[in-house]
């Protein structure tokens, strides 16, 4: 039997694994936290299911990741979003489930869902230091914005963008 990536929608009974997923994958990253509490802020999964769309990459009844996907840009985890973007955010693989295509699964599933909503690009904003997520994002035809990165005292993040219309 062949086991399958799939991604659905998470609901509240996922919140709390999902957050400690995202916790662990942003600990790789900031293995000393954040001085600001972002890794705090990346685990509030319950919060953001009344407030954006939260996805999740199951193998078979296994959450091995998941992201926001943003689809309004008054939302407040809009993070500079003009109208007609989505945005994709805090997206994270549980660190034993790496380098199975989970991040590609849930950004492709972010792309689908972003011209479901007529949107007309989708946009993120990734950390300087996450160099297989930009490489991945790259190979997804994502381009570059160095005009919207954004700086914070301890983070510099990039930011990613790819058109869904021509």
């Amino acid at each position: 039997m062949t086991r399958q990536l799939i991604v659905r929608e998470l609901d509240a009974s996922f919140a709390d694994r999902a957050g400690e997923l995202l916790r662990q994958a942003y600990q790789q990253i900031y293995p000393n936290g954040t001085a600001d509490g972002y890794l705090d802020r990346v685990a509030e999964v319950g919060e953001r299911l009344t407030k954006a769309t939260v996805l999740g990459c199951f193998l078979d009844l296994e959450l091995t990741g998941c992201t926001t996907l943003v689809l309004d840009h008054n939302s407040e985890f809009a993070e500079g979003l003009i109208e007609g973007e989505a945005g994709l955010r805090m997206l994270g693989v549980d660190p034993k489930f790496q380098r199975l295509g989970v991040a590609r699964m849930l950004v492709g599933q972010c792309l689908v869902r972003a011209v479901e909503h007529d949107k007309g690009a989708l946009l993120l904003h990734t950390d300087k230091k996450m160099v297989a997520a930009q490489s991945l994002y790259e190979h997804m035809a994502f381009s570059r914005v160095p005009d919207r990165d954004l700086s914070f005292p301890e983070v510099e993040l990039l930011c990613y963008r790819r058109a869904l219309v021509d």
